[in-house]
């Protein structure tokens, strides 16, 4: 178990630096003795992607997402709580991503992700999915939405687009909790 916790933590890593545009993510590791229950997930592959420009925004259109710290706009106390438990500490950084562990309250670690990215980011991944693959789509969460299962280990993989603005991409073990997750980010960037 401890060592899938660690390639959780490793692939949720490499996910969120990706987002970030070259940014440091924020990460959060188990209390010692803390077990894994399961892996990450990852939003679904698409064919090309469009280039990150450094020093800013990959697209010129929408939210500047570089300006946003998401582990501030979801704090790691409100997510697990979300999640009816309790957070692990760790340290948080500045940056549109954040990694998140809790404790579900059974003693183990559950793990989540989330970003905030270009629209330029999110469209071709919407796009690849309405094309090639299955996914539950969703109302009522920004202008298009759906949740597949994680093509990388168990859970969940939930993606938004409010179009010419942000895209936002949330991954774990529950779809619920996901759900919940981007209600919240997106009402507070003001979607």
């Amino acid at each position: 178990m401890k060592i899938r916790l660690l390639v959780a933590l490793l692939f949720g890593f490499a996910l969120l630096l990706a987002a970030c545009e070259g940014g440091a993510p924020a990460t959060s590791a188990p209390a010692a003795g803390g077990g894994a229950a399961a892996a990450p997930t990852s939003a679904p592959t698409e064919p090309t992607q469009a280039p990150v420009q450094s020093g800013g925004p990959a697209s010129s259109a929408g939210m500047d997402v570089s300006t946003v710290n998401l582990c501030q706009l979801l704090p790691r106390a409100e997510l697990a709580a979300l999640a009816g438990g309790t957070p692990y500490e760790g340290a948080e950084t500045g940056g549109p991503g954040c990694i998140y562990t809790i404790d579900p309250g059974d003693g183990t670690a559950e793990l989540y992700s989330a970003s905030v990215s270009s629209p330029d980011l999110i469209q071709p991944m919407v796009d690849y999915v309405r094309q090639y693959e299955e996914a539950e789509w969703l109302e009522g969460l920004g202008d298009v939405a759906y949740l597949q299962p994680a093509s990388f280990g168990e859970g969940y993989s939930l993606t938004v687009l409010v179009e010419g603005e942000y895209g936002v991409s949330i991954s774990g073990p529950r779809s619920e909790v996901l759900e919940q997750a981007a209600r919240v980010i997106l009402d507070r960037l003001g979607e």
